[in-house]
C-alpha cells in the first residue's frame, strides 16, 4: 500500500494522453503534469495552479512552444475517447462557447492572429469584445448517461477587418465557407472518432438546423437529433409549423420542472405529437450535384398545456427534428430525453469558466497559448463534471475510470475521516465505485453528506478535488522524511485493517 503512495507523484490519470503526439517525450510529460496541476488546484491561471517557480516557468514555456499547436492537443483528447469506446450507442452533443479576453487585450495585442472580435458588449453595442470561439462535441454513453470524452474540438477566431454579411454576400456563399459549417465538420469528425461505436446520435440546438447537415451526415449508424429553427417547406406544400400545429396529439405526460432563471418549480402537463415529413431543399439555393431534393425526417413536438403554465411564464415547448423513426410515445419520449442531455455541455462550459477553472482569467500573452490551454482545461473540466454526475447515477461504475489505483487506495483510508457516526453520515455507495469516490470528494469540499440537503454543486466538487490532491501531496512529503514501515502501519490503523 505504501509503495502506491510513493508512486503517486510519478503516475497520474492523464499519463499517456499525448504519447507520440508531440515533438518529444519530455514535452508530452510536461503537458500531462500540467493537466494534473490544473486538476489539483482547480484553476487555469498558471500562477495559481503551479506549485513553484520551476513549474510555472515550465508551463509557460510549454504553452508558448511553437513546435506544436492546439490541434495536436485535440488529437490527444480524441485518442483518450477512442480508448474508452467499444461498441454501444453514444449521444454526441455539440455546442459553441466564446472565450472572452477583452480585459487582457492590452497584454495580448490586437495584432495577434489567434484573437479576434467576438460578441458586442451589452449595453454598449458599439464596443466589440475580443477572444475566440470553441466548439466541442461531448460524447455521452447512452446506456449510463455518463460522459466519455470529446470526439471533436474546433477553435477559431474572426478577423478584425472582416466585412459584414451583406458585403460578403453571405447567403450566396457555399456552406463550407460559412461559420455555420462547424456543425457539419464536427459531426463528420465525430463519425471518424467513433469508428468503433455501433451507432451514434448527433445532437444540436437551433443553430445546427441546417439543411446540409441532414443531407450529408446521416448513415446506417449515424442519426441526428436537432431542435427546429427554420419553418421549412414540406413536400405536401405546407410549412413545418403548420403541419405540426394541425397534427393530432398522440399522448400526454407529466414533466417535473426545476426552478430556473425564468421558470417556477412545478409539474408541467405536456402534450406529445410526432409526424413523418419530407423537407424540401431550400428554394433560394441551387441544388448541387449529389444533394437530395428532399430529406425524410420525423418532427416531434412536446408542448405544455395551458392549464399548467405558470403566470408570467412561457409554456415549455420543444420541436425536434430527427432521422430516427418514431413508432410510439415511448420512443418519442426517449428522444426528448436524449435531447435534454444538452444541459451537460452547457454545464461543462460553466465549469470551464465561472463555476470552476476560471479560464477567462488566464494571463497568457498569446492567443496560440490560450488555445492550447483551453484544450487542456476542457479535459480537466470534464473530469470534475463526471464526478458530480456520479452522485446521481444509479449505474455501478468502477472508480478507476477517473482515479488512479493510488488515489483509490488513499480514499479508502481517508474515508474514515469523512464519514460520521450515524448511518445517515456513512458513504452509502459500494466501495471502489465512482459514486463512492465522488461522495468522498464532495465531503472534502464541505458538502454535508445528507441527501436531504440536496446534491453537491460543481464548485463543491472542484473544492473537494483541490483538498484531495493537497492531502495526496502531503503523503508524498511524509514519504521523504519518515520511516516507511511507520507510515504504512499508521495508514493501516486509520483504515481499520490493523489492530492496535
Amino acid at each position: 500500500m505504501f509503495t502506491m503512495y510513493v508512486r503517486y507523484m510519478e503516475e497520474n490519470y492523464f499519463a499517456g494522453t499525448y504519447g507520440g503526439l508531440l515533438p518529444d517525450a519530455r514535452l508530452e510529460k510536461r503537458v500531462e503534469v500540467f493537466m494534473l496541476d490544473l486538476l489539483n488546484k482547480g484553476n487555469a491561471v498558471v500562477n495559481k495552479c503551479c506549485k513553484d517557480l520551476a513549474q510555472k516557468e515550465g508551463a509557460y514555456r510549454m504553452l508558448n512552444n511553437d513546435s506544436f499547436d492546439y490541434n495536436d492537443l485535440t488529437e490527444g483528447a480524441i485518442g483518450h475517447l477512442r480508448r474508452n469506446v467499444a461498441g454501444g450507442h453514444y449521444l454526441c452533443i455539440q455546442d459553441t462557447t466564446e472565450a472572452n479576453f477583452t480585459s487582457h487585450i492590452g497584454r495580448i495585442g490586437r495584432d495577434d492572429n489567434d484573437i479576434g472580435p467576438v460578441t458586442k458588449e451589452y449595453p454598449n453595442k458599439e464596443k466589440t469584445n475580443a477572444g475566440f470561439f470553441c466548439h466541442p462535441v461531448l460524447v455521452i454513453n447512452s446506456s449510463t448517461a455518463m460522459p466519455t470524452g470529446f470526439s471533436s474540438i474546433s477553435l477559431w477566431n474572426r478577423s478584425w477587418d472582416k466585412t459584414n454579411s451583406i458585403e460578403r454576400k453571405y447567403k450566396e456563399l457555399d456552406i463550407t465557407q460559412k461559420e455555420s459549417y462547424r456543425w457539419i465538420a464536427s459531426a463528420l469528425k465525430t463519425k471518424k472518432s467513433l469508428s468503433e461505436a455501433d451507432s451514434m446520435t448527433i445532437i444540436g440546438d437551433r443553430e445546427s438546423d441546417i439543411y446540409e447537415i441532414f443531407a450529408t451526415v446521416p448513415d446506417d449508424r449515424t442519426h441526428l437529433l436537432i431542435r427546429a429553427h427554420v419553418d421549412r417547406l414540406l413536400s405536401e406544400g405546407i410549412k413545418l409549423n403548420e403541419k405540426i400545429s394541425t397534427s393530432k396529439v398522440r399522448a400526454f405526460y407529466e414533466l417535473d420542472v426545476a426552478k430556473g432563471k425564468n421558470r417556477t418549480k412545478h409539474t408541467a402537463k405536456m402534450s406529445l405529437k410526432w409526424e413523418k415529413v419530407k423537407i424540401i431543399h431550400p428554394v433560394r439555393r441551387q441544388i448541387k450535384s449529389g444533394s437530395p431534393a428532399f430529406i425524410d425526417v420525423t418532427v416531434i413536438e412536446a408542448r405544455e398545456l395551458p392549464e399548467s403554465v405558470k403566470q408570467g411564464e412561457e409554456p415549455i415547448s420543444w420541436t425536434l427534428l430527427t432521422t430516427h423513426n418514431v413508432k410510439n410515445a415511448t420512443e418519442a419520449l426517449k428522444y426528448i430525453k436524449w435531447y435534454s442531455q444538452r444541459w451537460l455541455i452547457e454545464e461543462l462550459f460553466h465549469i470551464l469558466k465561472s463555476k470552476g477553472l476560471c479560464f477567462e482569467d488566464a494571463q497568457l500573452e498569446t492567443g496560440a497559448g490560450l488555445k492550447k490551454l483551453i484544450i487542456l482545461a476542457l479535459q480537466v473540466a470534464l473530469r470534475v463534471m463526471i464526478l458530480r454526475l456520479c452522485i446521481d447515477s444509479s449505474h455501478k461504475v468502477n472508480a478507476n475510470i477517473i482515479f488512479s489505483e493510488e488515489e483509490i487506495e488513499f480514499m479508502k483510508i481517508y474515508m474514515n475521516e469523512l464519514e460520521g457516526k450515524t448511518e445517515k453520515q456513512k458513504n452509502p455507495y459500494e466501495q471502489g465505485t465512482i459514486q463512492w469516490a465522488a461522495w468522498g470528494i464532495a465531503r472534502m469540499g464541505s458538502w454535508s453528506g445528507y441527501k436531504s440537503h440536496g446534491p453537491p454543486g460543481y464548485l463543491t466538487m472542484k473544492s473537494g478535488l483541490v483538498e484531495f490532491y493537497s492531502k495526496m501531496d502531503g503523503i508524498s512529503v511524509l514519504a521523504k522524511y519518515l520511516d516507511k514501515d511507520y507510515i504504512q502501519n499508521m495508514a493501516l490503523r486509520i483504515s481499520g485493517n490493523l489492530r492496535h
